[in-house]
């Protein structure tokens, strides 16, 4: 069942609920009218009694209202109504016959029943009364009228009441329609439209402040978000393919060059040979790292254990000293950085931003490699002085596959995956990675690692 059907139940539900409460409420109240016209009744019966057997007795107290609405009279057997005392504010007579005295008469009592006027629009509460040696009824009776007025009165009142709860429910119904199940509609329209294949399409705009709003808004956002990793995707793949493509060139033209015959010579063929195994390894390199990048997307499992950090600094410092001797490379450090970490995942993320400094400034500038512990963590540093790097290039450095220098072959400039693989082995480890720079202010990585330092007894 759609919403709108549920709702517009719900709403009539309401209206009903309303109608048949005024209803028992209007009706109750005639009741109850009612049974204070047979209390009056009851009260009058001595009176009419008395005028009845030709003598009146003293008018019971507060009753002045009730006798000038009185009716008594005679009821012969031949349906002769003779009226003995008409009440000041009453009209005609009640409209009786001996048939219906007789179904409403009981030996000693008899209760009150209504009927129609003869000759006006009331109606009569009537009390039967049989006097010993006496032939016909004794009609005894109260007009209705101020007691069917009231009640007319309270159902007009009602009435005019559930016109107005309707139409406000009318106008809640219309307001809940717009606001509420005609978005949903339309978001259901713009849904199916992006699952034909309209992925432009977007919700609308709809008023501040509304469940429908914020949840177009989200939608949007999702929608956007979507097109934009979609977008990540395709460019990683075009990436990807790209950089192994170049090796694989490389190799299948040495393939093709010993096919056709051109490597007869020994030192031509190991000079092929040691190309092909080079691209081999790059390719392998780079297929290594897109593993790895896709392990720490779904959530690697690292081996975190208590080590001393300062370990793996010096350790990262000395290798790069020996790729390039000539280089000033500085550490700087606490004697002892204890805390907890995957060894071999934080040392290739040092060893990716060293290498980064190493790659992108002229072999003469330096580099600082500083650890310290901090309140709640472990802080790694690692500065060069280089030229370092503009707005743009600084916020697409952890991009896959981005160069920030784009005269750098794929040779010597690596592949671009170095700072994404150091990012998300970082971020696995619950810590973050900065980056500060500015054009002729060098590059300062900033690595913060969380976690409670431990004692060198604990590891």
């Amino acid at each position: 069942m759609k919403l709108r059907t549920r709702l517009s139940l719900g709403l009539g539900a309401i209206a009903v609920a309303f109608a048949v409460t005024g209803y028992l409420v209007a009706t109750t109240q005639h009741r109850y009218l009612t049974e204070q016209v047979d209390r009056d009744l009851q009260r009058s019966l001595p009176v009419a009694m008395g005028v009845l057997g030709n003598h009146v007795g003293p008018v019971p107290p507060d009753d002045g209202a009730s006798l000038s609405k009185l009716y008594i009279g005679h009821l012969s057997t031949d349906d002769t109504l003779v009226t003995f005392v008409q009440g000041q504010s009453t009209t005609g007579a009640p409209d009786i016959t001996v048939a219906v005295a007789r179904v409403h008469v009981r030996p000693g009592s008899s209760e009150p029943f209504t009927v129609d006027g003869v000759g006006t629009s009331e109606r009569w509460r009537v009390l039967i009364a049989a006097r010993p040696q006496s032939d016909g009824f004794e009609i005894i009776a109260l007009s209705l009228e101020s007691t069917d007025a009231a009640y007319q009165r309270l159902l007009i009142a009602t009435g005019v009441g559930a016109v107005a709860v309707v139409a406000i429910i009318l106008l809640i119904a219309a307001w809940v329609m717009r606001l509420g199940v005609r978005p949903i509609r339309e978001m259901t329209a713009t849904a199916d439209a992006i699952t034909s294949g309209a992925t432009g399409a977007r919700m609308a705009s709809y008023p501040a402040g509304t469940e429908a709003a914020h949840l177009a808004n989200a939608f949007n956002s999702m929608l956007d978000e979507r097109d934009e990793a979609d977008e990540r995707l395709r460019q990683f793949v075009a990436d990807a393919s790209h950089e192994l493509r170049t090796p694989l060139t490389s190799i299948r033209g040495y393939a093709d060059l010993y096919r056709q015959g051109g490597l007869h010579d020994n030192d031509r063929l190991d000079d092929a040979m040691r190309r092909v195994s080079g691209e081999a390894e790059r390719m392998g390199a780079i297929v290594n790292d897109l593993l790895l990048l896709t392990n720490l997307d779904r959530g690697l499992q690292l081996r975190l254990e208590p080590f001393d950090i300062a370990d793996v600094l010096a350790d990262a410092v000395a290798d790069a000293r020996v790729v390039q001797p000539g280089r000033p490379v500085t550490l700087t450090t606490e004697q002892s950085l204890f805390g907890t970490a995957d060894r071999q995942r934080l040392h290739q993320v040092i060893a990716a931003l060293v290498h980064n400094a190493l790659v992108h400034t002229p072999e003469a500038t330096a580099i600082d490699v500083t650890g310290r512990s901090e309140l709640g963590g472990v802080v790694i540093e690692v500065i060069d002085h280089g030229a370092g790097m503009d707005d743009e290039t600084a916020a697409r450095a952890f991009e896959r596959f981005y160069r920030g220098d784009p005269s750098r072959s794929r040779h010597n400039g690596g592949s671009g995956l170095g700072l994404a693989i150091a990012k998300s082995i970082v971020e696995a480890h619950g810590g973050r990675i900065a980056l500060h720079t500015a054009p002729g202010a060098g590059c300062r990585f900033t690595v913060t690692l969380p976690g409670p330092l431990v004692s060198p007894s604990s590891g």
